[in-house]
């Protein structure tokens, strides 16, 4: 990327607090990739937030193919346009067939999972009855599962989300801020869209942003187990600023640093907040 800086990125999923004494399972997942192949630099990270509801009985394994599938799908799309020059050309993928294909390659390992390994009268014991012919009509429910992933290339930064879940950027200065993502208007409390709705790719935001000359000195990626650990906003971006903080004096030692601690803090943030499964993903610059 000009030969200025470099990336470096990194991640933890842990159990929630909740989820150990209930003995439930980590619902989260998360993916990425670092890739410097030819002088290309390609930098991704993927993280996905299953629905805790015993509904969607097989969200963590929905969650696991969400990552699996954003994960190939960047990956691709990063090799075969990280050098555009023209972007115009990059945006209208985007905007006419990414989202198509994220949800469609998520249906389709969805469904060879069902096919190989049905539904057990186990899993479907527990279930309320009007929600049984909801789930006949559409099995995918059971995998529900939302998706934040951030793709950044030679010429790009591309960001994609489906339902909840937070990616902040953080500049040079230290600011904090929120990704340029549209709102999704149907989000609410803990109503969220997912990829096992029909027509889940209506619900996909995407947002490409130039490669200029000063990008996000750090972006982090985190499903909403994290920010619902806090009281207020405020104290979830602040928590974005002392990772920075954390890394920035040190550069590669603070990198070092934090991947060695970052599954206990935030163990102990789920513990002393929401309860629910954290997964966060950092991707931080450093100038060469």
């Amino acid at each position: 990327m000009s030969g200025k800086h470099t990336w470096y990125t990194f991640g933890s999923s842990v159990q929630g607090a909740t989820h150990v004494r209930n003995h439930v399972p980590n619902q989260d997942a998360i993916e990425w990739l670092a890739s410097y192949e030819r002088q290309q630099e390609l930098i991704l990270v993927a993280v996905a937030d299953g629905h805790g509801n015993p509904r969607y009985f097989r969200s963590a394994l929905g969650a696991r193919f969400a990552v699996q599938v954003a994960r190939t799908l960047l990956e691709q799309f990063g090799r075969h346009y990280g050098q555009a020059t023209d972007l115009t050309v990059v945006e209208q993928m985007v905007e006419q067939q990414l989202a198509h294909l994220l949800v469609r390659q998520w249906n389709d390992t969805v469904d060879v999972h069902l096919a190989a390994v049905p539904f057990s009268p186990a899993e479907l014991a527990g279930l309320d009855a009007p929600f049984r012919p909801k789930l006949a009509a559409n099995p995918r429910l059971a995998y529900g599962s939302t998706l934040a992933s951030t793709l950044i290339t030679g010429t790009f930064i591309l960001y994609m989300q489906l339902g909840d879940g937070d990616i902040v950027t953080v500049n040079t200065d230290g600011v904090v801020s929120r990704a340029p993502l549209v709102v999704d208007p149907q989000l609410s409390g803990d109503v969220t869209t997912s990829l096992c709705l029909p027509s889940a790719w209506r619900y996909v935001r995407t947002y490409l942003q130039p490669l200029v000359a000063h990008p996000p000195a750090m972006i982090m990626l985190a499903t909403d187990g994290y920010s619902n650990s806090f009281v207020k906003e405020d104290g979830f971006l602040a928590a974005a600023q002392d990772i920075f903080d954390m890394i920035e004096p040190q550069g590669r030692e603070g990198i070092c640093t934090l991947r060695k601690y970052l599954p206990r803090w935030l163990t102990a943030t789920s513990a002393q907040g929401s309860g629910d499964d954290i997964s966060v993903g950092i991707i931080y610059r450093i100038v060469r």
